[in-house]
């Protein structure tokens, strides 16, 4: 059996992990400018015992799967399989066999690196330089995560409520938080998003969908130590979810208590817009606007909701939701300044006149003063699409 290509590249997968378990990767940032000392060689031998063993316990499964294959006569047909993984039975394609192992494998290895970076500093200035015209917001996200991130052992996962209209910075805030928790951001294997129209769309299949739910938090919580649960339009997340999502909100459970869940919603939206346009109309500048003068109206129009009451407002009510974070609605240089945005990171020149011509496009609200973006920043870089064009 000419099988002579198969040993060589079977060792050069075998070397792969062990560059992640030497931490021998691009090193994460750290706050202040503090470069990471360089590990010794053999930092996987002493450190992160358990997760050694069972990677060594899961490579010596796999080569004896191999040498099953290879070799059937000598196969002692007794294994037994490691508990902590299951594989399909039957007869196996050698080449799917080594992707399966190798898949399995650098999975494993991410328990050893798990790549949290947990950059104050970093996420401080994003939420300043790129969250246009949000202060209160960014201060109750840096203040939130800060205490948290700073306790060394929490009683309960932290669960965070953004609210305001669409475009005012929900999605690019829990972005930025991704971006500074962990050294992968968006792509981080602790990370896991829930968008309602994608995941749970049919009312008729909640039932299925509260055990999916329950066993994909349980799956991103069993792998890495803080977790991080996004749920976009969380008032559109079916009601008949609140127990799955309550089960991993409620103190006492030690090993979910570093999860952090985000729920974004344009519930109570109308309040807050009401409460800056008043400030406006009195002459007041919008930086005056504190969290304490939003956090009253904005209950009050959450309680108030009318109809079927959302998943999130019922977690209010029981006390799960640890802060509310408003988004004021945005104004024409908030609007100018994401379009600057937009024009940088496309490698584009811009002059003052574009960025106008830019919020020209936009519709802005109440009509007798065209104060706030009717839909923020969400149209603008389709704006300047169109622009290029």
């Amino acid at each position: 059996m000419a099988m002579g290509w198969l040993l060589p590249f079977l060792l050069l997968l075998l070397q792969t992990p062990c560059r992640l378990c030497t931490g021998q990767g691009s090193p994460g940032p750290k706050e202040g400018g503090e470069e990471e000392r360089e590990r010794p060689a053999n930092t996987w031998l002493t450190s992160g015992t358990h997760q050694v063993q069972e990677l060594t316990l899961l490579s010596m499964e796999y080569a004896h799967d191999l040498q099953c294959w290879l070799w059937p006569d000598k196969c002692d047909g007794d294994k037994k399989a490691h508990p902590a993984w299951s594989w399909p039975t039957g007869s196996w394609d050698p080449m799917q066999m080594l992707s399966d192992w190798y898949a399995r494998v650098t999975d494993h290895a991410g328990l050893l690196d798990d790549r949290i970076t947990n950059n104050l500093t970093g996420l401080r200035w994003d939420l300043g330089r790129r969250l246009h015209g949000q202060h209160v917001a960014e201060g109750l996200i840096l203040t939130y995560l800060e205490r948290f991130l700073q306790h060394g052992e929490p009683l309960k996962p932290l669960a965070l409520s953004f609210h305001g209209w669409t475009g005012t910075g929900k999605n690019l805030a829990a972005r930025i938080i991704a971006e500074n928790l962990y050294l992968d951001s968006q792509r981080s294997r602790c990370i896991r998003v829930f968008i309602p129209q994608l995941h749970f769309p049919h009312l008729s299949h909640v039932e299925a969908y509260k055990v999916q739910l329950e066993n994909q938090i349980r799956e991103v919580s069993s792998r890495c130590p803080q977790p991080l649960f996004v749920f976009d339009e969380a008032d559109k997340i079916p009601k008949g979810l609140l127990s799955s999502i309550r089960l991993f909100l409620s103190s006492g459970k030690q090993s979910q208590s570093h999860s952090i869940f985000l729920f974004l919603s344009s519930m109570g939206s109308n309040a807050i817009n009401e409460l800056a346009l008043s400030f406006w109309a009195a002459g007041r500048q919008r930086k005056e606007i504190t969290a304490d003068d939003l956090e009253r109206p904005l209950r009050a129009a959450i309680k108030e909701n009318q109809g079927d009451i959302p998943l999130t407002q019922q977690l209010m009510e029981e006390g799960l939701i640890d802060g509310l974070v408003p988004f004021l609605p945005l104004e024409r240089a908030h609007v100018k300044l994401c379009a600057r945005d937009s024009f940088v990171a496309r490698g584009l020149p811009y002059t003052e006149k574009e960025l106008e011509l830019v919020a020209q496009e936009l519709l802005f609200v109440p009509e007798e003063h065209k104060l706030f973006s009717a839909q923020g920043c969400k149209l603008v870089a389709q704006r300047i699409s169109f622009m290029e064009l």
